[in-house]
Formats: structure tokens, sequence, C-alpha cells
């Protein structure tokens, strides 16, 4: 996985997690596709059923049905469709990011840049860990892209003659 000479460490790591962000929504969707073919809207009461038919007062299998609740079958073709979309626009930046496509770069920019005030809002509401790493790493990819996208010797060159 050699990088091309005018792509730099960032932009190679951002193509991995678009590519990583693509394969998660690929399974999501496959995921909720199978259970909506299947007809199963309660996922974990299934995989649980065998447990709990030797016995019935598990624990940890009573706790984990109850915390993941019963889903419609509309709402998972909605989800399924949701993940799709997400599939799509992962494989595009991704696919854009790896062939060195500079509007892929103001793509993201805008796109990543355009969650922070809600990534803000939700950290303000409900703080935790992982929405505060998530929110970190938003804006250091925002500030990467603006930085990069600044600078003369990445705005000029074989990159805009793509």
């Amino acid at each position: 996985m050699a990088s091309s000479p005018d792509r730099s460490l960032g932009i190679t790591l951002l193509a991995i997690e678009k590519s990583i962000g693509a394969i998660f929504f690929l399974v999501a969707a496959v995921t909720l596709l199978v259970l909506h073919a299947r007809n199963i809207t309660h996922p974990l009461q299934g995989l649980f059923a065998e447990e709990l038919r030797e016995d019935p007062h598990d624990v940890i299998a009573n706790l984990l049905i109850h915390w993941l609740p019963q889903i419609s079958r509309t709402a998972l073709l909605t989800l399924a469709a949701i993940a799709t979309a997400y599939l799509v626009l992962h494989v595009v930046e991704a696919a854009g990011l790896w062939l060195g496509q500079v509007w892929v770069e103001y793509f993201i920019l805008v796109e990543t840049a355009a969650f922070i005030p809600y990534e803000i809002y939700e950290m303000i509401r409900q703080p935790s860990g992982f929405k505060a790493g998530i929110l970190v790493l938003n804006v250091l990819i925002v500030g990467y892209l603006t930085s990069r996208r600044r600078s003369p010797r990445t705005t000029r060159g074989a990159a805009w003659q793509r």
C-alpha cells in the first residue's frame, strides 16, 4: 500500500478510517437487512433462546435482552437504508482519498465541520469519554484538512488536474 508522492500520512490515515467505516456500514446494512428478511425483531432474544431454555433466570442473558428493546420491521428497514447511505458515502470518500481527488478533501472538511456543533451540544447534554474522543478526532480532522488546503504546496500541481 504505497502512497503516492503527494499523499501525506494524514490523508492515508483518513483514507484507512473511511475504508474501515465503509466495512462497518456494509456489515451493519447486511445485518439489518437479514434481520428484516427473517422477521427477527428481537435479535438478542433469539440469540439467547437456548441459554434461557436451560436457565430462564440467567441474569446476564436477561439483562442483555432488556438492554436491546424490540424493534419494528419498519425500523430495521429504515436503519438498513441509513446504513446503506453511509456505506455509499464512506466508499466515495475512501475511493476519492485513495485516488488523490482534492474535491474529496473539501467534501470531508465541510461534512466533518458541520457535525462539530452537534457534537459539542451532545457533550454538554450528556458527556462521555467516547463523545469527547469523537469530538477531538473530528476537530483534528477539520484542523488538518484546513491547514492542508491552505498550504501552497498542496493546492497546486497535479492534484488539481485530476
